[in-house]
């Protein structure tokens, strides 16, 4: 039989108050299998030496009951100990509880957490936990319920969904590139164009949900099939064209107006936010503290609508549905052509309205804008009469959309100027330019007017160089990016390899109170102890077998060296004592007394004078 862990003397110190010599004995003999357990013979003699310890324990107890009845101070303190013990055990009991219930919220959290948003920063959570749409989707839209639908169909986790969509007011990273364009009328626009990873979630929410929600039919920016020409024929011919343009359009549609668009089609609190996370911005400034950069941003709800997103203009289209429904109903009442590109209204009449209605239209016109929470810029109204040049959106609509004379003469000098002095003396706009550049523009030309624009092209085609091939494979590339992103293939990227993904989170430990730490420790220090125990008693051995007497035969015993010099000097003081006392005897008796701790190795004074002092008094005593 295998012998368990060996009891350390401690142990066995605390088992024998509680047991007798006899019962311990027989307990470790049947652990290691020397006495059998519970069969075999002698039974008796197991059965007295188990009975004698049940009767000292019990005899103990009632001793130890008697003397707490005998002394009530000890019996109070003893009362105390008893319910400190017991305190001290709920205690340590509700503090497990509470650990192992930390512990499973915790799981129940890392779980979540696989197919739930959970938090997205502060002031961006609220009602992340509903799941159902608030009303039936429209138009076809794709039915999504929590955050893990919504990253399926985008092909990404939720983890780098949240990465992508959570708002904070200080971060490292910032999901947008800003830089600055020139105006045509001077000055710079701002513009925020999103990084690759985020551009593949804005273009899935662009063509799986904002693309198919119809826009109103006096809208024409950015809608398949309209363009700035398309906005401009309605105002061909007018008497007037009033155009209007909106004080800083994109920075003034906030976050809580975004995610209305989206539960107006129908989403829940949690996709309507998380859609309206991905879709704007935090405006931030950008810190160096130390050599590490900072973005130092906004609050939630003053997130704003990027110009440069690929979703932005359709959010603006269907965002400004209810304006284009007032605006349109107050254009038919008075008689004028309502259309809107982007942040330019236009609005044009001919006969009676455009003489008398102009006035009580922008008045009107002013209030509508106010009350759907836009601005008109003072500085951009302008009423245009037929004795003067019309243009909405830069077309020219006199009579017919065209691009102006100007802009007309201009670039077919700057073409003129390529081919017979070289690309190097020519100039668009005050700045050196490419072919495309002017294939482009003359190619705008011929949208606005065919007629127009067909001779211009033709020239500017004659000056694109060989390297259109490489402009067309990127804009292949590009498009590839842009179809993948829409059909939910997360891993899309058009230059690189595949994106970093989020460290998941570590797996919840279930943390141990300052008992449990305390009594691993103690173990720990048990258990060093004892791994010492047997180098401590070989080192023992080793330093006695060193220090024995190497010539010493076996069995012979050692004797300790006398001290003659002390020998001499106590064998005078027992001369000079029975001297003193006139007695032979005490004299016999003292040097008897003197050899025998000689030989004994033990010289010493104090124990020599007491004895030898006895010896003295017990001879007066017997007349010697």
């Amino acid at each position: 039989m295998a012998a368990d862990k060996q009891p350390t003397r401690a142990e066995l110190l605390a088992r024998l108050q509680h047991s007798t010599k006899d019962a311990l004995v027989l307990e470790e003999m049947q652990r290691l299998g020397f006495w059998p357990r519970g069969q075999g013979q002698p039974g008796l003699e197991q059965a007295l030496i188990e009975r004698e310890a049940e009767l000292v324990r019990a005899l103990g107890a009632a001793q130890q009951e008697l003397a707490q009845v005998g002394d009530p101070q000890a019996a109070l303190k003893a009362l105390r100990q008893q319910r400190k013990a017991e305190a001290l055990q709920r205690r340590e009991a509700n503090a497990q509880k509470r650990e192992q219930q930390r512990f499973e919220r915790a799981l129940a959290w890392h779980a979540a957490r696989e197919h739930a948003a959970g938090y997205l920063g502060a002031g961006a959570s609220g009602g992340l936990q509903q799941t159902e749409p608030a009303k039936p989707l429209l138009h076809g839209l794709p039915p999504l319920r929590s955050a893990k639908e919504l990253a399926d169909a985008m092909g990404v986790s939720v983890a780098e969904l949240r990465f992508l969509a959570f708002h904070r007011e200080v971060a490292r990273v910032h999901h947008y590139r800003r830089f600055t364009l020139p105006k045509k009328s001077g000055g710079t626009r701002s513009i925020s164009a999103p990084l690759p990873r985020l551009k593949r979630a804005q273009y899935w929410v662009l063509d799986q949900i904002l693309a198919k929600v119809p826009a109103h039919p006096a809208a024409h920016g950015f809608l398949p099939g309209r363009s700035i020409r398309s906005n401009a024929a309605p105002h061909c011919g007018q008497d007037v064209v009033l155009n209007l343009d909106l004080k800083d359009f994109f920075p003034s549609i906030t976050l809580p107006r975004i995610k209305g668009v989206f539960m107006a089609l129908g989403y829940g609190e949690t996709i309507a936010t998380l859609l309206a996370l991905l879709c704007s911005e935090n405006p931030c400034d950008k810190l160096k503290v130390d050599g590490e950069s900072f973005y130092v941003g906004r609050k939630a709800h003053e997130r704003l609508l990027p110009q440069g997103a690929p979703s932005s203009p359709m959010l603006t289209n269907l965002l400004c549905r209810r304006l284009d429904r007032r605006l349109q109903g107050l254009a038919t009442q008075l008689g004028f052509a309502y259309t809107r590109y982007a942040d330019d209204l236009s609005f044009s009449a001919q006969g009676e309205p455009a003489r008398l209605q102009v006035g009580r239209l922008l008045r009107r016109v002013r209030f509508i804008l106010n009350d759907e929470g836009f601005t008109p810029h003072p500085d951009k109204l302008r009423i245009l009469r037929r004795n003067a040049r019309q243009e909405v959106t830069g077309v020219v609509v006199n009579q017919q959309p065209g691009a102006s004379r100007a802009s007309r003469r201009a670039l077919r000098a700057a073409l003129h100027r390529a081919q017979t002095q070289g690309l190097a003396a020519c100039h668009w706009q005050g700045e050196a330019t490419t072919p495309s550049q002017l294939l482009g523009q003359a190619q705008y030309i011929k949208m606005l007017n065919p007629l127009q624009g067909e001779r211009l092209v033709a020239a500017a085609r004659r000056l694109t160089r060989p390297d259109g091939a490489t402009w067309r494979a990127l804009a292949l590339k590009r498009l590839a990016f842009r179809q993948q992103a829409a059909a939910g293939q997360g891993q899309a990227r058009p230059l690189a390899a595949a994106w970093w993904q989020p460290k998941p989170p570590p797996l919840p430990v279930l943390q141990k109170t300052a008992q449990q730490l305390k009594d691993e420790r103690q173990a720990r220090i048990n258990a060093a102890r004892e791994a010492r125990k047997p180098s401590q008693r070989a080192a023992k051995a080793t330093q006695a077998a060193t220090q024995a007497p190497s010539a010493a035969p076996q069995g012979a015993r050692a004797h300790p060296p006398i001290l003659w010099t002390v020998a001499a000097q106590q064998a005078a003081v027992v001369a000079l004592l029975a001297y003193s006392n006139r007695s032979a005897t005490s004299f016999l008796l003292g040097m008897l007394f003197l050899a025998a701790r000689q030989l004994s190795g033990r010289p010493g004074w104090i124990a020599f004078l007491v004895g030898l002092l006895g010896l003295s008094l017990l001879v007066r005593l017997l007349g010697m």
